[in-house]
């Protein structure tokens, strides 16, 4: 699935750790942020020239506001993502934004890569889109996960799994009686799919 905004061009892949084994929704729920706050955490500039520097930081400027961030997220685009820019240039070229990843460093992975394959050159990461309060976890879901399982899993059927691909934003989930880690990874439809939360 990819998603466009006038003049951004948007991504949905990701690389990240797999969980070594799954965990309850209980427990997945100390781990997860709030999917209605996100930020936009701005790294190291040093690697881009004075100009290109300063057009950066006005776009980033724009971009950090948390009315601009609500926007994002009312839009679909939710953590975890990067904005990515060329390393040189005028900065006329907009910025490649990737949202609705599984990890930050997934993130940032694939915002480099859409941005040298759109501009063909070496690009550098300006910024993270990241819940508010974000800190390493075990577990780290894309924002639209996060919101199905602190928002809307405790309905009352079991068993229950949540899978999903390290490598892109896919996830899924199967309940009911004749749901299985089996049938999640399924419904995730990614190869690389791993069960995060089982309830049995």
């Amino acid at each position: 699935m990819r998603k466009a905004l006038t003049g951004i061009v948007l991504a949905l892949a990701a690389t990240g750790a797999a969980q070594a084994e799954p965990m309850t929704s209980d427990a997945a729920k100390k781990q997860l942020f709030s999917p209605s706050k996100m930020i936009l955490h701005i790294t190291d500039q040093s690697a881009f020239g004075a100009g290109m520097r300063q057009a950066v930081n006005l776009t980033l400027d724009q971009m950090k506001a948390p009315s601009q961030m609500a926007k994002f997220l009312e839009a679909g685009y939710g953590y975890y993502g990067a904005v990515a820019f060329p390393l040189s240039g005028d900065g006329q070229v907009p910025p490649t934004i990737i949202a609705q990843l599984n990890t930050p460093e997934a993130a940032q992975r694939a915002a480099i890569e859409a941005c040298q394959q759109a501009n063909g050159g070496q690009c550098v990461v300006a910024a993270l889109m990241l819940p508010r309060g974000y800190k390493s976890r075990d577990l780290t879901l894309s924002q639209a996960a996060t919101a199905r399982v602190t928002e809307s899993w405790d309905d009352g059927v079991a068993p229950k799994f949540l899978a999903y691909s390290p490598t892109s934003s896919a996830w899924g989930i199967a309940k009911g009686p004749t749901a299985s880690a089996r049938t999640a990874i399924e419904s995730c439809k990614e190869a690389d799919c791993i069960v995060a939360i089982a309830d049995q």
